[in-house]
């Protein structure tokens, strides 16, 4: 039942991932396209399995952590900066953050296993 146990960690990539929610949704009410509704939907499906609480690995919160960063800094170098320069700001360090906080999470447990 260990497993079912949260790390602190795993407060930290569920408030990356509302904050990349938020950002989006912002984004979307602002500019009215279509990027920051698929931004949203994707965010919105890593926190719905951020929140499941048998997720043993953060495997997929640091893929989709470093998916997020390429489209973004893909955005970023091909359109240039937005009007919204403080979001696209958040939406490149956002998901850099989830990635980073997800490996580290994920390399946690296994250190500790290890130990034992």
């Amino acid at each position: 039942m260990s497993d079912l146990k949260r790390l602190p960690l795993d407060s930290v990539i569920l408030g990356l991932l509302v904050a990349l929610v938020a950002t989006n949704v912002v984004f979307l009410i602002l500019l009215r396209t279509g990027g920051p509704l698929f931004g949203l939907v994707f965010y919105l499906a890593l926190l719905a399995l951020a929140i499941r609480a048998r997720q043993r690995g953060h495997r997929s919160m640091m893929v989709g952590g470093l998916v997020g960063l390429a489209v973004h800094a893909v955005e970023a170098a091909t359109m240039g900066w937005s009007d919204y320069p403080v979001l696209l700001a958040l939406n490149l360090t956002l998901p850099a953050g989830l990635a980073l906080a997800a490996w580290v999470a994920d390399r946690g447990p296994h250190r500790l296993a290890g130990n034992s």
